[in-house]
């Protein structure tokens, strides 16, 4: 009864069963029909349905039952792997006893949370393999649910063949109703085609009759076309010829501005050397040191020597015109007042104007009080405007210089009008190129060489600007110069600002310096180093008018130890400097303890970033020329930082963790200090309070220190009042201008910027000028200058030039310092006086010689170790940028130009004979 039932229950199964699976089912739908069917028949806990994929070799999941998260169950089982993979492998079925696993992770694909027992069965058509289903118990499997399952199985696999069947055959059914919409498509095209292809036929017919009309018609062209090529490559052979020819023209162009170069360099070689001679020869009779000429003579050297100076000017304005014209002229821009420009024309040209009666004026409408431009080139156009307008203005007449605003926006324009004699139209345009005058014929009234107006049209160009000329003969003339109010900044590789370091507020942010006692009786005391000695003669003259006892170097070699040994209220110092540069001296005076707190001027004709002045330790940086204000205000801020100690300082700064690390230091030195965090607090201190110095930070909550600074200056009794600014900011040249107006010096903050600004305190703190100073013997090394002649007397110099009038000069000028003069015309020449001659002790080398020229000689010198000390200095008219270097490169102590400053050539032989 028993077995009846079961095989009624196997057969009622798998009846139900393949009621499911009847129908067009794809095979996810089959999958899950028919393990939904067997789970439910056989009261199944849960289930998994893979389908065999061949292509991947692997089982893909298709149906899934009463199973929460279908994510975590394994989509895709490789074979072997698990018990999936394994019975799929191995084609047999396996029961599996253990704990449902929800992650499905391990062997089996649900075994972990419940104690179950599962069955996975393959299923196959034709002994081939379809698919793996599980089926899952919580109870103990049946032996009639075994077979049921064994059972249905093949059944199964027979449904699921049929469903890929009838997917392959579905999509190979949608795949030929495709090809056959295709198929129809392209009929029609090939239908469409024909019919063209047959219109095409007719007009093909239609064409060829034309076709043989035009190639009757083409014979007769192609007859005309043989002649026109002819024709052409006649042309071709032209034009192949011309290029040819403008190849070498191109060639030639090439050498001819390396010629032109050359030409440049050989004639300021040519010029300069009798010009050397003139200069030199005229200077010897012009300082008549024997004392023998009269005062008409003397009248006579001076024209002759200034005649050459002019000479020397020209040759200066052809050699700039060449720069121009090549590109290698550079343009220094900065922001300059307008104002300074009409002051410095005043100055030049007032006794001019007062001389001829000439009334002279200037006024400003409109601008702005400042432009961003080259200072020296705005000036430089001027004066040669300023200076034709004096010429060609009779005497009783008019000069005018008014600045308004261009016709074009953003521009300053420059009139300059005078009363003169005028220049006609047909004038107008020549005058501009070099060497061309109004007035060019040899029996011309006004001088001049005609370079003027090309310069100035040139430099006016680089400024990017222009000149214009309006013009009347006999009505005088109206010329303009207009500039932009910022002109173009060309790019410059500057020496960076130091990144600001992050502040940290510890015991050791200011470190303080050594307390330097006073001597007693000390008198006040300048040090100047400065080669040029008409220069530092002035510089002399102002520090005795302030009160100042002057100690002069005229070269770099030996500052350091006069300044050292003689430790003066301040130093002024020159950057350009024989022997031993400006900078380097700085870094050393900075980097002494004994002299680390001495104030430094530095001071040089060249360009120097404001950045790099303070930077290395500087109080103050003065670009030559210098005028009279800027030295007044030199020597009355040294007088005023050496006056009375402080004992009240101002501290303005925001930072209360610096400022009390300020005052701390401050206070160690016995000095009374008040602290102000914001610029309204500090202004209202300073009128309620009387302070020696103020410390200021420039950024404040309330107020730019910039303007803080500006509104401080802008009251009377604050003028003269010494302002160090200590900051952290960068700074463009614009506040930088602003700084350098009113501040007195300035630290900017980095890790050894306590070092700085103790420099600056002690300058006004630690220079005080002792009551009734008692003068003492200057020192022996102060005395050097005025003995180092005697350093020279009596030595054995060889000159060293192919050019007679040179030697000539150069000996008897030597010859006026009691020095004993051998004289050699070539390089070989001299290499045989140096062997014959063994007590030479410096050599004057000319470097343009025929034979051997002067860098070989020099190399041939260095090359023998008995002349391995021997001083030799180049001498050269050659005045090349890179002449200097390569005159070091062969062998050269140092480097003079010609025509020779004979002043600087016998220091830079009394530098040379003492080393």
């Amino acid at each position: 009864m028993a077995e009846n039932e079961a095989k009624n229950w196997l057969l009622t199964g798998t009846g139900l069963l393949n009621e499911k699976m009847q129908g067009q089912q794809s095979e996810k739908e089959l999958a899950g029909n028919v393990l939904a069917e067997v789970c439910n028949y056989v009261k199944a806990l849960t289930g998994t349905f893979y389908l065999y994929n061949e292509k991947e070799n692997q089982l893909d999941l298709y149906a899934s039952h009463a199973f929460h998260d279908h994510a975590a169950l394994k989509s895709k089982v490789k074979l072997t792997e698990g018990w999936i993979g394994q019975v799929a492998k191995d084609k047999k079925a396996a029961i599996v006893k253990g704990k449902l696993n929800d992650k499905l992770t391990l062997e089996s694909s649900l075994v972990q949370d419940a104690l179950i027992e599962s069955i996975i069965v393959p299923f196959f058509f034709d002994k081939k393999l379809k698919g793996v289903m599980e089926v899952a118990f919580r109870d103990e499997l049946s032996e009639s649910t075994r077979n049921f399952i064994l059972a249905v199985a093949n059944d199964i696999g027979i449904a699921v063949n049929t469903a890929q069947a009838r997917t392959i055959m579905h999509d190979l059914f949608e795949e030929t109703q495709q090809q056959a919409e295709e198929l129809s498509a392209q009929q029609e095209e090939m239908r469409v085609t024909n019919e063209e292809l047959m219109n095409k036929t007719e007009m093909l017919q239609a064409s060829e009759e034309e076709l043989r009309v035009q190639q009757e018609e083409l014979r007769t062209i192609n007859a005309e076309s043989e002649e026109k090529a002819s024709l052409l490559e006649e042309k071709n052979q032209a034009i192949e010829e011309a290029r040819a020819a403008i190849n070498i023209k191109v060639e030639e162009l090439e050498v001819t501005g390396k010629y032109k170069s050359e030409f440049l360099a050989n004639m300021s070689h040519e010029l300069r050397t009798p010009l050397n001679s003139i200069l030199v020869l005229a200077r010897i009779l012009k300082d008549n040191k024997p004392a023998n000429l009269s005062e008409d003579q003397i009248k006579y050297a001076s024209v002759i020597f200034n005649a050459g100076t002019d000479l020397l000017m020209l040759i200066n304005d052809i050699l700039d015109l060449s720069k121009i014209e090549s590109g290698k002229l550079d343009m220094q821009n900065e922001f300059i007042n307008v104002a300074d420009i009409l002051d410095d024309m005043e100055m030049l040209f007032t006794e001019i104007a007062a001389s001829k009666n000439i009334k002279y004026t200037h006024t400003t409408t409109n601008v702005p009080r400042q432009v961003f431009t080259d200072k020296g080139r705005v000036e430089q156009v001027l004066k040669n405007l300023l200076s034709n307008a004096f010429k060609f203005t009779p005497d009783n007449g008019s000069i005018a210089i008014n600045v308004l605003p261009g016709d074009k926006e953003n521009t300053i324009a420059f009139h300059i009008k005078d009363s003169g004699i005028g220049i006609s139209k047909d004038k107008q345009k020549i005058i501009f190129e070099a060497f061309q005058q109004a007035d060019g014929s040899t029996s011309r009234k006004y001088g001049g060489t005609g370079l003027g107006l090309s310069i100035s049209r040139e430099l006016a160009a680089l400024l990017g600007g222009a000149i214009s000329l309006v013009s009347e003969p006999g009505s005088g003339s109206e010329f303009i110069l207009t500039i932009p109010f910022k002109a173009k900044e060309a790019v410059v590789t500057d020496e960076a600002i130091p990144e600001v370091q992050t502040l940290k507020p510890v015991a050791e942010f200011l470190k303080p310096v050594k307390s330097l006692a006073k001597k007693a009786n000390h008198e006040p005391t300048v040090v100047i180093v400065e080669d040029d000695k008409n220069f530092a003669n002035i510089l002399q003259d102002y520090a005795h008018d302030h009160g100042y006892k002057s100690i002069m170097v005229y070269e770099g070699t030996g500052a350091v130890d006069i300044i050292k040994e003689n430790q003066p209220d301040a130093v002024i110092l020159d950057i350009m400097l024989p022997g031993k540069d400006g900078w380097q001296i700085l870094k050393e005076l900075k980097k002494s303890d004994e002299t680390a707190h001495i104030p430094v001027h530095l001071m040089s004709a060249g360009e120097a970033a404001a950045n790099k002045v303070k930077r290395e330790g500087a109080i103050s940086f003065l670009k030559k020329p210098i005028d009279t204000a800027a030295l007044d205000k030199l020597f009355t801020d040294i007088m005023r930082q050496g006056g009375d100690e402080f004992t009240q300082i101002l501290l303005v700064e925001d930072h209360k963790a610096q400022s009390q690390a300020l005052k701390e230091l401050m206070l160690s030195n016995g000095i009374t200090v008040d602290q102000a965090f914001d610029g309204e607090s500090a202004f209202k201190m300073l009128h309620e309070k009387e302070y020696q110095c103020v410390i200021l930070d420039l950024n404040l909550p309330d107020i730019s220190g910039l303007d803080l600074l500006d509104k401080i200056k802008a009251v009377d009794k604050f003028t003269s009042l010494p302002v160090i600014i200590n900051t952290a900011m960068e700074l463009d040249k614009s506040s930088v201008s602003r700084l350098m107006k009113y501040a007195d010096a300035m630290v900017v903050k980095t890790n050894k910027s306590s070092d700085r600004l103790i420099d600056e305190v002690n300058l006004f703190l630690n220079k005080i000028s002792e009551t009734n100073p008692i003068p003492m013997p200057a020192p022996a090394k102060a005395m050097m200058t005025t003995t180092r002649k005697d350093i020279i007397k009596g030595k054995k110099v060889l000159i060293v030039d192919d050019d007679m009038r040179n030697i000539f000069a150069l000996s008897s000028a030597l010859e006026g310092y009691d020095l004993l003069v051998e004289i050699a015309v070539d390089g070989e020449d001299a290499i045989a006086k140096l062997e014959n001659i063994p007590d030479i002790d410096i050599v004057l080398m000319d470097i343009m010689m025929p034979k051997m020229d002067g860098y070989e000689a020099t190399r041939h010198i260095r090359q023998q170790s008995k002349w391995a000390k021997l001083p030799v200095i180049a001498l050269t008219a050659k005045a090349m940028k890179d002449d200097r270097e390569k005159c070091i490169a062969a062998g050269a102590n140092d480097y003079i130009t010609k025509p020779v400053d004979i002043d600087r050539l016998i220091s830079l032989m009394q530098l040379w004979l003492e080393k």
